[in-house]
Order: C-alpha cells, then structure tokens, then sequence
C-alpha cells in the first residue's frame, strides 16, 4: 500500500483524508471519530480498534449520565470547572456540563488521589545604566510568578490520570489576592473529590502548604510577595544568606551581623583590622574586596594605624550603626534610639 493511497476509518467506514488519518495499534480512525473519544483519554496509538468501539459505546452511554447529572456544587478554574453531584456521589471536570461537551462522568469512589501542585517560576531582573543598556544586579534580583495544577489519579478503563491547570497564566508575587484565591479554589476542590476536610487557617491552604495570610505554597515564608522558603527579601527576591541594607550584601565576607556595622564596637580595633584586610564597605553601602567600589566605582579608602577609614566617620556609640550617607545625619539612632553626638 502507497503513502498516498486512500484510507478509511476502521470505525465508521468513512474515507479518510489527507491530514485526517489518525494511526491506531491495528487500523485507522478518521479524525471525527478520534473526537467523539474521552479528552482524558491518551492510550490512541496503542490501541486496536476493538478498544476504540468500546470506548465509543461507553461514551454514547455517558450522554445519558451528564442528563441526569444534577450539579450540587461547583468549583471553577480559568477553563475548567469541577462539578459535583452530591446525591449520586459522581462529580466531571468540563468546560461546560451538557451532551455535547459529554464529559466523563466518574464516580467519586474511583479517585485514587488528588493534591494541588504548585510550580514556582522565577525571572531575573535588570535595571537599566546611564546609557540605557540593560545590567544585571549584583547580586542577582529575581521576580516570581506561581502556577497551579490539580494532580487527579483515578481508576478507570479508559484512562488514569484528569490533571488540569486552575490558572491559564502564571500569577506574579505581588497578585497576592490572586494567589490567595487560586489556592482556596484548589483546596477546595481537593477536599471535594477526596472527602478529607480542608486544612483551613482563615484561607484554606493545600496539604503541604503553610498560609502566611496569601497563600504561599509549603516551602515559602512571607515578606508580603511569596518568596521561596529559606529566603529573606530586601523587595528583590535575594536568597537566604543575604542581609539587606539597601544593597542586599552576601554574609561570609567580613561583614558583622549588622549590615550597616562599620567599626570595631565590639572585639576591639584588631577584629577591625582583620575585617578590613578582606573586605570593606563603601559610603554607598556595598561591600566590597577590590580596590573599586563595584556598586558606584569609589575607590577603597585609605586605613589609618588605628585601622579606621581616614575619612568622617559617623556611628552611633551605643549600638554602632552607621547611615549610609555620613552628610545626612539624623539626632537619633534609628536602631537604638541612643543620640548620635
């Protein structure tokens, strides 16, 4: 038999046409009939074409379910909708609940397993220099975006899994009332299908998520736009180990535990010295090991005997805070309230 040679459809005998033929275990089926089969269905190559009829016989019976289906409660998401026929314990997940969508109408004893699933997504940010090129931060800064999907195991002969997407778009950290709805919807319909109560602390929250009011999935702590769990936020996304003055310096290189700690307060001058034959802190506040300021391009400042910077230096005596720009001095220490002399 040619490439080109004419086909029909093993199911209803129709000619088949060019671009029509869809490729069955044993046969082929035109792409009408192909229609007529279980959206959820994914099995098509491998299956003979005595599969197929008998799909198509269950499905034609299934028309006389979604008649009789009496929708109790419904869930939607961006495309799909979760419906639920509490007197008959079955439930469909559709566009739309009438024959000629036919969705499958499964029984709700048939779920195996169902759990929302987050997808997190994360993109790097740039600012643009004084020439108008892109730059990247450094460190790097990063925007989150969240996607949801419903992971649904079932048991039937036709297929075994009906995992749908609850959003069409990924939602950006700071849509944080989109983010809280999206996630109750989600629980919502988890607790539906699987009968288990919802875990709920005032915006019910999916197994193996903790709710810090917006919904952040399970291995997110909240600064108010869901960064990833063991992330700190300086409001660019910066990881854990990373402490934020304004310029989000990296621990572990010389710097105290304070960000803008720049004398030797505590541990006398020779922990100074020590700290600053590996690194030093700019009056822009970025810290740095060369001899340039990688932030605003100042050279490193000249060290005295003493091990302090030979330029004014101005610090709270209590505490040891030290503003950013030693030419706007405030009276009082923000961190401690000491007056700065």
């Amino acid at each position: 038999m040619g490439l080109f040679d004419k086909k029909y459809c093993d199911i209803c005998g129709e000619k088949i046409g060019l671009l029509g033929n869809r490729k069955l275990d044993d046969g082929n089926l035109c792409k009408e009939c192909a229609k007529k089969l279980s959206p959820w269905f994914e099995e098509r190559r491998h299956s003979t074409v005595d599969s197929i009829k008998e799909q198509l016989a269950y499905r034609e019976a299934n028309k006389a379910k979604v008649k009789a289906f009496q929708v109790t409660r419904e869930f939607a998401a961006d495309r799909y909708h979760v419906y639920i026929d509490d007197t008959k314990g079955q439930f469909a997940i559709a566009t739309a609940m009438n024959v000629d969508v036919n969705p499958d109408i499964v029984d709700l004893s048939q779920v195996i397993s169902c759990k929302l699933d987050v997808q997190q997504k994360r993109k790097e940010e740039q600012y643009r220099d004084k020439d108008g090129n892109p730059q990247d931060y450094v460190p790097p800064r990063y925007r989150y975006s969240y996607e949801y999907e419903i992971k649904l195991a079932v048991s039937s002969p036709w297929f075994d899994d009906m995992d749908f997407k609850l959003n069409s778009f990924a939602i950006d950290e700071h849509e944080r009332q989109k983010i809280m709805n999206m996630e109750n919807t989600g629980n919502q319909i988890v607790a539906a299908l699987t009968g288990t109560p919802m875990m709920n602390s005032g915006y019910a929250q999916p197994m193996g998520m903790q709710n810090n009011g917006y919904g952040q999935p399970m291995g997110m702590q909240n600064n108010g736009y869901g960064q990833p769990m063991r992330t700190q936020t300086n409001g660019y996304g910066q990881p854990m180990g990373m402490q934020n003055n304004g310029y989000a310096q990296p621990v572990n290189q010389g710097m105290p535990q304070h960000a803008n700690y720049a004398g030797a307060v505590a541990g006398g001058v020779a922990g100074n010295q020590a700290m600053n034959q590996e690194s030093w802190q700019c009056s822009c506040g970025m810290v740095n090991s060369g001899k340039f300021c990688a932030q605003c391009g100042q050279p490193r400042p000249a060290i005295n005997v003493s091990g302090y910077s030979q330029m004014n230096v101005v610090r709270c005596n209590n505490c040891g805070w030290q503003p950013s720009d030693p030419n706007q001095t405030p009276k009082f220490c923000p961190e401690c309230g000491n007056r700065i002399g």
